[in-house]
């Protein structure tokens, strides 16, 4: 499953509805959202007069009274509401622009939440690059709030105002202009339709791109090693190809639109010029107020133009909400799971348990049934490909039986919140992953309660204090992305400590001693064999030297 739009749909994606879906955010902000409001209504009150006060200038101090005095006077009044005017322009831009990063940091917040809340059967098949696209794209979402939609709505503001004025001034062109408007409009937003259609087209192609170089990225010891760099830059460079076509297919689009909105904004003002100078030499309107009235005209006409603009900026921010809730609007792992453990594991069982990666894939392992108890120390054994990891994914409820019943304490596991399960089941995989930090940070993760003495005690109880010395700085060693800086043995220790720590009701165990030397394998043995663990241990291990310590054995065969 992903998250590729089908083509059928297209049509009818990005509907202004899905703004109001940031009101929620917008209302933690309040305060100072009504703050910005009001500085954006103040000022474009305070440009109203500006306009009429110009022709009043031309017509009855500079071409009647011509009196210096009162020129400046006009000048200075004019200059006070410009300065003012930018003042409250500043405040609303500055108020809106810290709206627009809170609002999208919150956002980006809970689309990572939900990610790491998701299934992992739509993990597992979902690119990781295109998840990282929903992420990045909550930044268009600031676009809302951006200065550039403050303008718009100061132009909107500014329109009415300005209209009103007009027909104070002159009701015969008023009437013209209010005719021509939604001419305008009409025909600039069927010029603004095609270059919705590219927008969305290249969003998804950018998405399509990323999880590309996310996979290069993330697999590229692998290219490195099997010889696939012609391969891997083969299929980026299709991709990338794909994203340049509807890019310059977007700009084209935007070229258009907007060589076609000034076409129509010209035409339209000579219009405006044609009546108003009929009536000049007809001595029923004056110079002065023909220059009030095209300075208000070109107001409405700004606005009229925001207007069909307003759909180049809102629509691909209508467009990255709408995708962004497609995901947090899926099901989380826990939907439907209701009972939290709020006790120790003290039993699992397995009854007639079948599990398959999907529908079209033969079973992985058939009528899988077996019981443990408190203290019971498992070890698992079957050949590669039996199913001995996935065994391990469904304890931890990262899958779920495709039939069958899975049971901790008596209670079904399709009902126990997944995050409480793993609160109690602790693992040491064979392919661990270390996190970017120290070694010290990496066992101390997701551990709030512990500190560097309960590590320190614990290590000399193990008896790994050397082993741990041995590293460049100790608990201090730095390690890069994904076990950059210790060894494949290293890795694994660090996740041995830290499963030991967490002290949890079933430790699992997979491979513990694959990847050590000779010493380290029999310290871990040791510990395995007399550490004070109660809980349900469970070891998968090829290496049988030493393990005669188990109690129960559960052997995978593999599915015919």
């Amino acid at each position: 499953m992903n998250l590729t739009i089908p083509a059928n749909v297209m049509s009818r994606i990005g509907p202004w509805k899905h703004l109001f879906k940031l009101v929620p955010f917008i209302g933690k902000y309040r305060l100072s959202f009504m703050f910005g409001v009001g500085a954006v209504l103040a000022s474009s009150i305070l440009t109203v007069p500006i306009p009429y006060l110009t022709g009043i200038l031309l017509d009855r101090v500079l071409l009647k009274d011509k009196n210096i005095n009162d020129m400046f006077l006009f000048l200075g009044m004019m200059a006070v509401l410009y300065l003012v005017q930018y003042a409250f322009s500043l405040l609303s831009g500055w108020l809106f622009i810290k709206i627009s990063y809170s609002v999208v940091n919150e956002l980006k917040y809970l689309v990572m939440s939900k990610v790491l809340s998701l299934p992992m059967s739509y993990l597992s098949t979902t690119e990781k690059g295109y998840l990282q696209g929903r992420v990045a794209e909550c930044n268009s979402v600031g676009n809302a709030f951006s200065p550039v939609i403050i303008s718009m709505v100061l132009s909107v503001l500014n329109a009415m105002f300005a209209v009103i004025t007009m027909f104070a001034i002159n009701y015969k062109i008023s009437c013209v202009v209010i005719v021509l408007v939604p001419i305008f409009i009409f025909l600039s937003k069927s010029s603004n339709k095609k270059f919705l259609n590219s927008t969305r087209e290249m969003m998804e192609s950018s998405a399509v791109l990323n999880g590309e170089v996310f996979e290069s990225m993330n697999g590229i010891e692998d290219i490195k090693i099997l010889g696939g760099k012609k391969t891997q830059l083969f299929k980026f460079k299709s991709k990338m190809n794909e994203l340049f076509h509807h890019s310059v297919k977007q700009n084209k689009s935007l070229i258009f639109l907007t060589e076609n909105v000034g076409l129509l904004n010209n035409l339209f003002t000579l219009i405006i010029l044609l009546i108003s100078g009929i009536l000049i030499l007809k001595g029923q309107f004056t110079v002065g107020m023909y220059t009030s009235f095209s300075l208000y005209t070109t107001k409405v006409f700004a606005s009229a133009q925001s207007l069909t603009s307003l759909n180049t900026i809102l629509k691909p921010v209508c467009l990255s909400v709408e995708r962004i809730y497609q995901l947090l609007d899926m099901q989380d792992e826990n939907s439907g799971k209701v009972v939290e453990l709020d006790s120790g594991i003290e039993t699992i069982e397995f009854l007639r348990v079948g599990y398959r990666y999907r529908t079209d894939l033969p079973m992985v392992f058939n009528d899988l049934t077996f019981s443990l108890m408190r203290g019971d120390k498992v070890l698992l054994l079957g050949d590669n490909g039996t199913g001995k990891t996935t065994l391990i994914k469904l304890l931890l409820g990262l899958y779920q039986p495709a039939y069958g019943i899975i049971r901790f304490n008596g209670i079904h596991a399709s009902s126990i919140q997944s995050d409480s399960l793993r609160q109690r089941i602790g693992v040491v995989s064979q392919s661990t992953f270390l996190f970017r930090g120290t070694v010290l940070d990496n066992i101390l993760y997701g551990q709030n309660c512990k500190n560097r003495s309960t590590v320190e005690d614990l290590i000399d109880e193990l008896g790994l204090k050397e082993y741990i010395g041995r590293m460049p700085k100790g608990l201090d060693t730095e390690i890069n992305q994904n076990t950059s800086g210790v060894s494949g043995g290293q890795a694994q220790i660090i996740a041995f400590i830290r499963a030991m720590l967490a002290e949890k009701d079933v430790l699992i165990l997979d491979e513990p001693t694959a990847n050590v030397d000779e010493e380290t394998r029999r310290i871990i043995i040791q510990s395995l064999r007399e550490q004070r663990y109660m809980g349900i241990l469970i070891v998968i291990s090829h290496q049988m030297d030493g393990m005669d310590f188990f109690n129960k054995t559960i052997h995978i065969t593999k599915t015919l």
